[in-house]
């Protein structure tokens, strides 16, 4: 994510805090998609800031059983 964050010059209203136990995630077109509450990351204007990850990009990590793992097992 970090990559992600210096390739799109997000403004950091702080140092990247990480990916938290409870953080906000959902799951589309075969990414995890991490996003940030407003406020969170990055000034207001620009919205909720959100990173997809390839889930082929993690899959030596994804439980098969869970539903990452429907989309490449």
């Amino acid at each position: 994510m970090e990559a992600q964050i210096k390739a799109r010059k997000l403004p950091l209203l702080s140092s990247y805090p990480g990916i938290s136990a409870d953080q906000d995630y959902y799951i589309a077109d075969k990414a995890l998609v991490i996003y940030f509450q407003l406020y969170d990351l990055v000034p207001y204007a620009w919205g909720f800031p959100y990173f997809p990850i390839s889930v082929y990009a993690i899959q030596d990590i994804i439980d098969e059983d869970g539903p990452l793992g429907a989309m490449i097992y």
